[in-house]
């Protein structure tokens, strides 16, 4: 069994009876505990001494009235008995809404300690509106319950309601809580990280009513016992007044309240009453819609002008920020090259120094060097000196040398040269004397073969003349036979032409004559009225005419031969000229 220890309220509460961070404090006044369990001391508290003593067994609060008394245990009671039907003192179900402002985030926690070992709970509340706007709409009314054990890391003083909740000794009348007042999430969050850090804390977290009492009744705070008490409190009378029965009928419903679930009874009453409450206000929910249909087209403009003017400020802040992360950039980029430059500005100044000592070094350099070549050029010359007089002492030598060698050589070749001379002009006079008949014999023979070919070349020149004239006659021949054929040739067209146009006059004139025949004008069996006699005749003459073209054509055939024949001639004649002349 639990006894109340200490109570919690943070951050709820209505205007005139606010609990901005309260603590009840009820600890260290009773008996003590007859089988304490260990307890590990808080962070920066002294060690316990003697086993724990159990809360105050009872308690008298004195405020005036609407100072908070009956918000208090409604507080109190909302842990124990979650839902809106368990308000204590009968309530409207939205009394425990309007306990919170619209940035709120209120906590309601107490603290239990077991009669027999001391060990503590600590079971809590907290709720706020969503969007941080207060509405009649409880389903914007977001609620949640915890428990855990205290000990090291994570009590009741310690709750992460703010961001920085410091663990430090605690001080009568201070709250623990600073900075920033927590959302839910974040709350939950903090406690359930707290809950993974420190495994004995045995954290929990929960949001639904019927879960809620489960975990109760598995913690050993049986609500059945704060629903009793609630309906002792329910006018905040005494506790008589539960068990004062008039009629059976009381009675029935008292022994039916504490022998069966009311869940689903109270399931179907909020039901009920919601339907109740949404046909009451059936007009009013009618007069509004028929107001947001007709004010949606009207605020549909505002509606895009304002999603424009949030694009265009969105837009104008990314550009603002965009130029400010430039200009920071600019400017860290200014600092660096600056302090490049200054570096780089050191590095010249370190390089032109070292530049005109490296030129010192090397002007020191270059007279030592020509210094060093003047001597040693001293040195060489001198030795060369000396050298070249030896050499040219030995030149001398070697030139006389040389001249007496050579002049020895001139004479030897003298000498071989006027044998040979005198050897070869004696073989010559011996072969010319050897030589001397035949070389008549080839005279004579060149001379009778010169005269014989000039007698051919003689003959072949007369032949050929004869063979010029000869094709120059039948050339005039061919010409004067290739002008009759042409002339035949024009003559046999001129007659076949004549041809035409008489075959075609002759039909025209049987044609006429037929005529003339069918209109009676000629008569059609006289043999001499026949005018086709002409044509015949003019055919006989263009036959005739074609046989002396076919003469003509084969005398010019025949002359032209001849004249290939005389041309071949003449050829061959001009070949054996041309033959004789080169022998």
């Amino acid at each position: 069994m639990y006894e109340l220890s200490r109570v919690r309220l943070y951050s709820i509460g209505p205007a005139g009876a606010r609990y901005a961070d309260t603590v009840l404090d009820l600890r260290g006044v009773g008996d003590p505990v007859p089988d304490p369990a260990p307890i590990q001391a808080e962070f920066f508290e002294e060690e316990p001494v003697g086993p724990p003593r159990r809360p105050a067994p009872a308690g008298v609060l004195f405020l005036e009235n609407g100072g908070g008394k009956s918000v208090l245990l409604k507080l109190i009671f909302s842990v124990m008995l979650p839902g809106h039907r368990n308000t204590l003192g009968g309530a409207s179900s939205g009394v425990l809404r309007k306990f919170l402002l619209a940035d709120d985030c209120g906590h309601v926690a107490l603290e239990w300690q077991h009669t027999l070992t001391g060990e503590c709970v600590v079971v809590g509340k907290a709720s706020e509106w969503r969007g941080r706007q207060v509405s009649n709409d409880p389903r914007k009314f977001a609620e949640a319950w915890y428990s855990f054990r205290p000990g090291p890391g994570l009590s009741l003083d310690s709750l992460p309601v703010a961001e920085s909740t410091a663990v430090r000794p605690p001080v009568e009348g201070a709250s623990g809580a600073r900075g920033r007042r927590r959302t839910m999430k974040g709350f939950r969050d903090a406690l359930m990280e707290s809950g993974r850090t420190y495994p004995h804390l045995e954290v929990h977290w929960e949001e639904i009513h019927d879960r809620w009492n489960e975990h109760l009744t598995e913690l050993g705070l049986d609500p059945e016992l704060f629903r009793y008490q609630r309906e002792m409190n329910a006018d905040e009378g005494e506790a008589a007044g539960l068990f004062a029965v008039k009629k059976d009928a009381d009675f029935t419903d008292l022994l039916l309240r504490a022998v069966t679930d009311t869940r689903d009874t109270d399931g179907l009453a909020d039901l009920v009453g919601g339907f109740g409450n949404k046909l009451g206000r059936r007009s009013e929910l009618i007069a509004e819609r028929d107001f947001t249909a007709g004010s949606v087209d009207l605020l549909g403009r505002i509606v895009d002008a304002a999603d424009a003017r949030s694009r265009a400020r969105d837009v104008h802040a990314g550009a603002e920020r965009r130029t400010r992360t430039l200009a920071q950039r600019l400017s860290a980029r200014e600092v660096r090259e600056r302090a490049r430059a200054a570096e780089l500005a050191q590095q010249v100044t370190a390089a032109a120094h070292a530049v005109t000592g490296a030129e010192d070094a090397r002007e020191r350099s270059a007279l030592v060097a020509a210094e060093l070549a003047y001597r040693h050029a001293s040195l060489a010359l001198a030795g060369a000196e000396k050298a070249a007089a030896a050499q040219k002492r030995e030149l001398a030598d070697a030139r006389q040398l040389y001249s007496a060698w050579q002049a020895a050589e001139a004479v030897l070749r003298h000498r071989a040269a006027a044998d040979r001379s005198a050897r070869t002009a004696a073989a010559i006079r011996e072969a010319e004397r050897d030589a001397a008949p035949a070389l008549a014999a080839r005279a004579k023979a060149a001379v009778d073969l010169v005269r014989a070919l000039h007698t051919a070349a003689e003959s072949a020149e007369t032949l050929a003349n004869e063979e010029e004239e000869r094709s120059a006659a039948l050339q005039t021949v061919g010409e004067s036979a290739h002008r009759d054929a042409t002339s035949a040739a024009t003559q046999a067209q001129r007659a076949r032409s004549e041809a035409g146009h008489l075959r075609q006059r002759l039909s025209e004139v049987e044609q006429e004559t037929g005529e003339a025949v069918r209109a009676g004008w000629l008569d059609g069996g006289t043999p001499d009225a026949d005018p086709a006699r002409a044509a015949l005749a003019a055919g006989d003459a263009a036959k005739t005419a074609g046989a002396a073209w076919d003469t003509a054509r084969e005398a010019a055939r025949r002359t032209s031969e001849q004249a290939r024949e005389a041309a071949s001639a003449e050829s061959r004649a001009e070949l054996t000229a041309a033959r004789a002349a080169d022998a």
